[in-house]
């Protein structure tokens, strides 16, 4: 009795969870407000299943929707590195001549770790301290495993973590050396000479790193005549920026969005030596979405279509069945490989090879063999072919390589040999146990690795 024979639809179990009680999270959000952010009322932060904590939104969003803006003065950026006259007497105020000692020997993404490791250690007395205090304590890049599991690894994440590692010993050491001479006897300062150390500039390294946005203030700041800046220092451009708030919504290949600045008159190509805080209060950050949000969905920006290794060396995530792995082969191994076949490359065939390019770029991806790879086979098969002319063969090709199953059985055996290299380096992996989210993802890449050269087999 009063049952209805009406079918109820079975509620869809939460795939996230509210941020609403999270008190570190409630005064971070007050004081984005207190200091000019804008977003858009139907954002919120949450904690999902699969990304960790993100941005949801409580109502749909359509394109063209402005998600938040913030006054520049609210984003770490290059401005605020050059108009911290305390953190610039760490450079002036110094035994060495340091702009000059070590002109052009630092990333500005180093700068900016350096600049943060200056605010951490002020603590509360920090203008960021409630930012600060909200970012994540560790990264899960696998710079951070241990130097055996990182010999484990495929080849080129062990070549970008060598990389990671050349640039943050160089510049750690570099600014060491600078606070070591530094005479400054300022309270603040002192305190960053105490409590600098490898561990807290590899934690902010990787945060900027990790949440860094694209932001170009060239038309804002006329970045000419910087020698006498800290500008003198750095190596690389300066279009890379911290923003609060906008740094925790997640990465997705197929979100669009475009960014922009809002100036007004008083705010065109700034002199260096003009430079004041004051000056960008009414310049402001904005964020669009180009994308269709559903209720209770949630909400991504995309960070550039990227390679997974390139996601989880720099961001710490990698994305399922992403279309643009790759594995790669070097030329030696392959020129090798075909000695061993009796198809030895002939001097000619090697400056041949050289001069177009064709012993870069050999990989093999969900789509086959890469142009490269497929050319360098076509100069094996054809180069010295009579009437044959290998570059028109191959440069003919270029608008669409027909597949050669040959040539893909040629190479086979060198696929094959890869694959097992590969489940090699899984299974030692694998004995370093599975409780490790870093090592899981690499695991998980790298057979990833394996279903694509399988794959390839199986054409």
């Amino acid at each position: 009795m009063g049952r209805t024979r009406r079918k109820r639809s079975k509620k869809k179990p939460r795939c996230f969870t509210t941020c609403d009680h999270n008190e570190e999270l409630i005064n971070l959000n007050s004081w984005l407000a207190t200091q000019g952010l804008c977003r858009n009322d139907k954002l919120v932060l949450a904690s999902f299943n699969d990304t960790g904590r993100g941005v949801m939104t409580k109502r749909k969003i359509y394109p063209g929707e402005e998600l938040l803006n913030m006054p520049l003065n609210l984003t770490i950026n290059v401005i605020t590195v050059l108009v911290d006259k305390t953190f610039n007497q760490i450079f002036c105020e110094n035994k060495m001549d340091c702009l000059q000692k070590y002109e052009q020997s630092l990333s500005f993404q180093s700068l900016l770790a350096f600049y943060l490791v200056y605010h951490k250690v002020q603590e509360s007395q920090s203008l960021w301290y409630l930012y600060l205090k909200s970012l994540p304590k560790e990264y899960t890049v696998p710079y951070f495993l241990p130097k055996d599991v990182q010999n484990c690894l495929d080849a080129k994440m062990q070549s970008v973590i060598s990389k990671q590692s050349d640039v943050i010993d160089s510049s750690y050491n570099i600014f060491k050396n600078i606070l070591n001479n530094n005479f400054s006897k300022n309270d603040i300062l002192s305190k960053l000479k105490e409590s600098y150390s490898r561990n807290l500039y590899e934690w902010a390294y990787f945060t900027v790193n990790t949440r860094c946005v694209y932001m170009d203030l060239t038309k804002v700041v006329d970045m000419n005549n910087y020698q006498h800046s800290l500008l003198n220092l750095i190596n690389d451009n300066t279009k890379i920026a911290l923003c609060p708030y906008l740094d925790m919504i997640n990465h997705s290949p197929k979100a669009r969005n475009e960014t922009k600045l809002i100036l007004n008159s008083c705010s065109d190509n700034i002199n260096l030596d003009n430079l004041d805080k004051d000056l960008f209060s009414d310049i402001r950050f904005s964020i669009y979405t180009n994308n269709t949000f559903e209720p209770f969905t949630q909400v991504f920006i995309c960070y550039g279509d990227s390679y997974n290794v390139k996601l989880l060396t720099e961001y710490g995530f990698i994305l399922p069945n992403n279309e643009l792995d790759y594995i790669p082969f070097d030329f030696d191994v392959v020129e090798l490989y075909l000695k061993m076949k009796e198809l030895k490359l002939s001097q000619d065939q090697i400056t041949f090879i050289q001069n177009h390019g064709l012993n870069k770029d050999l990989y093999v991806d969900q789509k086959g063999l890469s142009f490269n790879f497929y050319a360098l086979l076509m100069v094996v098969k054809f180069y010295y072919k009579q009437n044959s002319d290998v570059s028109r063969i191959i440069y003919s090709s270029m608008n669409g390589v027909t597949e050669d199953s040959n040539f893909n059985d040629l190479v086979t055996p060198l696929v094959k040999e890869k694959i097992v290299d590969i489940r090699k380096s899984v299974d030692q992996l694998e004995t370093f146990g599975n409780n490790n989210v870093i090592l899981n993802n690499c695991v998980e890449l790298m057979c990833h690795y394996i279903s694509i050269l399988e794959n390839f087999i199986k054409c």
